[in-house]
């Protein structure tokens, strides 16, 4: 028998019709699973990580072991989920944090606002391919041109200046390349 904490809520899981049917877990809303045995006991699930996720090993009716994502399980039984929201988002970042107010349900949208601000993303530092045509001294030369007011020369040209196509130019100016270059 495994003993709950205080205010510790347990469901049970409902798998798909392939799961067999001797599979049985309870999640609980601080993320903790049980596995329900065929006698009839509960059993607290060792921890088990794919992709940094938490993760269920579950038999399927073919035999066959899969794995299904403890944060996902958790949002389909707890969560009210709103039309278009597919994905469940870690509200601290911590994957291994499964606590029912840390998850949410959010849109693919939201799902990539989320991860794009994350604060050990904004931190890493991006090398850029060795083979890369430009460096960032001549993307901020290339700004300068294209924003400059007083510019005579056509875009063609000073992409031909740079060897670069005229699409490539229009990522730069744009900012869905080199976007992080903001000084120039």
């Amino acid at each position: 028998m495994v003993r709950s904490y205080f205010d510790e809520e347990w469901k049970e899981v409902i798998f798909d019709d392939k799961v067999s049917e001797k599979e049985h877990y309870k999640i609980s809303n601080f993320g903790r699973v049980i596995r329900i045995t065929e006698t009839g006991e509960e059993e607290l699930q060792e921890k088990k990580y794919g992709n940094g996720y938490e993760m269920v090993r579950i038999k399927l009716k073919n035999s066959v072991w899969s794995s299904r994502y403890v944060h996902k399980l958790m949002a389909q039984l707890f969560l009210e989920r709103k039309e278009g929201q597919r994905f469940v988002i870690h509200l601290n970042y911590d994957k291994k944090d499964n606590r029912l107010e840390n998850l949410k349900w959010a849109t693919k949208r939201e799902k990539e606002i989320h991860q794009f601000s994350n604060p050990e993303n904004k931190n890493i530092v991006r090398k850029l391919p060795s083979h890369a045509k430009l460096t960032e001294t001549k993307v901020k030369f290339i700004k300068r041109k294209i924003f400059d007011p007083n510019r005579r020369t056509r875009l063609k040209m000073i992409a031909k200046q740079f060897g670069i196509s005229e699409m490539q130019l229009h990522r730069i100016k744009t900012g869905e390349n080199w976007g992080h270059v903001t000084e120039y």
